[in-house]
């Protein structure tokens, strides 16, 4: 099985995919950790150093890869990834997409406790940072809506969530 998790920063991809995958048994993997390890670089420099075309040209060339590669995971993609270089059509293609989907506002709670730990936003002011998820995900919710299936995860725990997906799954074999 091949499941991918998406959504925007903060939706919880990252945590509710190492839960899901010990769930499933099945491989956890993270796309930026994987291109930041093979850059060596983080994300946050190879997007600022290199400029965002750069990296989203990469970003599409390893998730190809992945894919086609890979037999058995979970999957969890950065915010932006599918919606560029046509990455949802591949995602939807070669695996089970679940969009992980919060309202802004609860995507504001999350991120602005977070801020210090994401170097795209900690600069930002409690305004700023409002007004530029809004910005971002009034553009990438096509691209997420495409996805397969759609979790609200609204104000649900972890296992939750992870819960739902499970019966998702299970609903539809």
């Amino acid at each position: 099985m091949k499941i991918t998790l998406i959504g925007y920063m903060g939706s919880g991809k990252t945590s509710i995919g190492k839960i899901l995958s010990k769930k499933l048994n099945l491989y956890f993997y993270d796309l930026d950790d994987i291109l930041s390890e093979r850059k060596k670089d983080s994300i946050y420099n190879l997007f600022h150093k290199k400029g965002e075309f750069y990296f989203r040209k990469i970003e599409h060339t390893m998730l190809k890869k992945f894919l086609k590669n890979k037999n058995k995971y979970v999957l969890s993609v950065g915010g932006g990834t599918p919606c560029f270089y046509n990455n949802i059509d591949l995602l939807n293609k070669y695996s089970l997409t679940f969009y992980l989907k919060a309202n802004s506002y609860i995507l504001f709670k999350r991120l602005f406790l977070e801020k210090s730990t994401r170097p795209l936003i900690s600069h930002l002011s409690k305004y700023e940072l409002f007004r530029f998820i809004m910005k971002h995900l009034s553009k990438r919710t096509y691209f997420y809506e495409k996805s397969h299936k759609k979790i609200d995860i609204g104000m649900k725990s972890k296992n939750d969530i992870v819960r739902e997906l499970i019966d998702s799954m299970n609903y539809d074999s």
